[in-house]
């Protein structure tokens, strides 16, 4: 009787917990609805480079991650791993009318093969920091950008339009600040595919 007792509690909370709004399945930010489409809400947490591998893993025909409200990385690195896991595997991003990227988020979200983003999307951007140093302390040529912009070039943006992004990114706003972007600069910085 005990047992059952117990798995029933366990049941109920992985019901309450892992299964939001009816989701078969969770992985940190990550929100399985089926075998192809993923719903993304939250911040991605240091350990999302793992629950991103974990994800395709378990689901991988997975062909479509949806972005909710996700404000951002806590490691870079950790991101990049992910997102180029990604694109690695041909899964596209979508950015619904209430959907809201900031931070890595934009990285993340710049990793799918074909990008797509409805009227009413937000897309915030700023400069990263590390300890007290902030991205604009460094030169442009300076070893601290390379990072970013090997990753911009690996989840396919010439080496051109690399460095105007990245540019762009670190210039908009400081770290503790957000700037949101301009339909026209969505278009202009190729975050939708054609």
């Amino acid at each position: 009787m005990k047992t059952k007792y117990y798995f029933l509690i366990l049941l109920f909370t992985c019901l309450i917990f892992n299964c939001k709004k009816g989701y078969q399945d969770k992985f940190g930010p990550f929100y399985v609805l089926n075998d192809s489409i993923v719903y993304m809400d939250g911040d991605m947490g240091i350990r999302v480079d793992n629950q991103f591998e974990k994800l395709i893993e378990s689901y991988p025909n997975v062909k479509k991650i949806i972005m909710e409200d996700c404000p951002g990385s806590r490691n870079d690195e950790e991101l990049f791993k992910a997102a180029i896991l990604m694109r690695q595997n041909n899964i596209n991003t979508h950015l619904p009318n209430y959907g809201k990227i900031q931070s890595g988020a934009v990285d993340f979200y710049l990793s799918g093969v074909v990008r797509t983003l409805d009227t009413g999307a937000k897309i915030g951007v700023h400069a990263w920091s590390a300890g007290s140093n902030s991205a604009t302390d460094y030169p442009v040529g300076h070893y601290e950008h390379n990072m970013y912009l090997d990753f911009y070039e690996s989840i396919g943006f010439s080496s051109q339009e690399a460095e105007d992004l990245y540019f762009f990114i670190i210039n908009s706003a400081s770290p503790s600040d957000i700037y949101w972007m301009t339909d026209q600069e969505i278009l202009d910085y190729n975050f939708v595919t054609p």
